[in-house]
């Protein structure tokens, strides 16, 4: 069920739902906030559709991974210009296409979902250029489907507030958190012990994922034999939602979507260490 042909196809199904909602919002819905901060429905809608994501799967299928016209090089790279580049972008893709921005989103998104359409069992371990390093085309579908996804929450929800993640994009977000975590948690020098939050999952798909916070910053591993410092208990979609920075783990314990064991402080102090990718 997670093998990239599957994921593919959650990628097209997503990418289908979300251009049948658009056809049917009205132009005004474009202007509200979304849950982006500062940015509109439209802002996330021409980040979407402003990405060069399929030209650049292209190039890394031909064997090439430099940077395309106007992007940086790997050594260039700096997290907070990628950040605003980002919004840049957005702002370009919106101001370029106005009322069209609809069709150039569905346009791109068919180009790039053709193209993983097209991948053989050897293609999804080539490289592609990405700006903090060149990635696996295997990534760069994950990486597809969380923006793609996340993004549609960020205005649905706002719009819709009985909007919820499809069970199968949960499946495969599930997965993708262990980018958004290394993104999400700064290094802090001062913690002197590395903390271990163990998140039992059980909706869609019963799992378990430890998030290790250090000095260094954060990752998620596999539950092992060290015991962790505290135990969440959630459903798939809060823990996406969580740890992708759309919902507040103090609000998730606040309302009963998220539960814990162990140290109340290191509990709190989870959402506290969350800065967000």
């Amino acid at each position: 069920m997670r093998q990239p042909e599957f994921r593919a196809k959650v990628l097209e199904d997503e990418g289908r739902a979300l251009k049948e909602y658009l056809s049917s919002l009205p132009l005004e819905d474009l202007k509200k906030d979304s849950a982006c901060q500062d940015w509109t429905v439209a802002d996330v809608l021409a980040h979407l559709a402003g990405q060069p994501f399929a030209p650049r799967l292209i190039r890394g299928l031909q064997g090439d991974i430099s940077p395309g016209e106007g992007a940086p090089t790997v050594l260039e790279h700096d997290e907070d210009q990628f950040a605003r580049n980002i919004f840049d972008r957005a702002q370009s893709t919106k101001e370029q296409h106005g009322d069209r921005l609809l069709e150039v989103f569905s346009q791109r998104q068919d180009e790039i979902v053709e193209v993983f359409n097209t991948m053989t069992p050897n293609d999804w371990d080539t490289l592609c250029y990405w700006p903090p390093g060149p990635e696996p085309v295997r990534t760069m579908l994950d990486m597809r489907i969380s923006e793609l996804t996340m993004h549609t929450w960020d205005f649905r929800s706002v719009i819709d507030v009985e909007y919820h993640l499809s069970d199968e994009s949960v499946v495969v977000l599930i997965d993708t958190v262990d980018r958004a975590v290394r993104r999400a948690f700064r290094p802090d020098p001062s913690l002197e012990n590395p903390v271990r939050f163990r998140f039992i999952i059980g909706d869609p798909i019963s799992t378990a994922r430890d998030i290790v916070v250090a000095a260094d910053g954060a990752r998620v591993e596999p539950v092992g034999a060290i015991a962790p410092d505290v135990t969440f208990r959630c459903d798939g979609e809060t823990y996406v939602l969580v740890m992708y920075g759309r919902l507040k783990s103090e609000s998730a314990l606040a309302d009963g979507r998220l539960t814990f064991e162990g140290n109340p402080d290191l509990a709190a102090g989870f959402g506290q260490r969350f800065v967000g990718g």
